[in-house]
């Protein structure tokens, strides 16, 4: 945690790990599907994250058949947990049942050209699947770090009824912020004497 004080050290803001990292998944995959994502998913904690009901084999291999005769964009969700979680949105190269010894499979997202043009602000466009992956990969990074917990908050001072914002992806991004937002908070505790007397003053 840091921690930024006014120049009477009477008040402070901190830069901390965020408290509801679970907030920022719940944003980032409804974006996704108000986007026109759909998500199919085998594994119980993938379907959570990702807010969706368990799919059966069944119901993948159907999804998988219509994306394909609809000519959809189809991505196979990678991802697992070897000491931390980890997730991405790669090209789908077939459907795959059994989980790794650390990889959790059986997962898709699938999304019409149509609705993936208006998701890269390019509609009436012809876009590539390496362009949407491109676009993904941003909420891929928001999603793996939320699940993971490593996304950061600002939590203002008292004045302000220690308001909280966030998330951001990084504590410098954090820190970025609060010192723009609380441009009279820039000290740190080893600016000040034990009298609480500015060292520059």
């Amino acid at each position: 945690m840091l921690t930024f004080f006014n120049r009477s050290h009477t008040e402070s803001i901190t830069v901390d790990y965020c408290d509801f990292p679970d907030e920022a998944l719940k944003e980032s995959v409804e974006y996704l599907s108000s986007s026109g994502f759909k998500f199919y998913c085998l594994h119980p904690e993938v379907a959570n994250w990702m807010g969706t009901d368990v799919s059966s084999v069944e119901e993948i291999r159907k999804r998988i058949r219509h994306a394909q005769k609809n000519e959809m964009f189809m991505f196979e969700i990678n991802c697992g947990n070897h000491s931390r979680y980890w997730f991405h949105f790669q090209s789908f190269s077939g459907f795959t049942l059994m989980d790794g010894w650390d990889s959790f499979k059986g997962n898709i997202a699938v999304v019409s050209k149509k609705n993936a043009a208006a998701f890269l602000g390019k509609p009436k466009e012809a876009v590539t699947e390496e362009e949407v992956l491109k676009r993904l990969a941003k909420e891929a990074e928001i999603i793996e770090r939320a699940i993971n917990g490593d996304l950061f908050e600002v939590c203002g001072p008292q004045s302000d009824d220690f308001c909280r914002h966030g998330w951001f992806l990084d504590e410098e991004e954090a820190v970025k912020f609060a010192l723009e937002e609380y441009p009279d908070f820039k000290y740190k505790d080893e600016d000040f004497r034990t009298i609480y007397e500015l060292k520059t003053a």
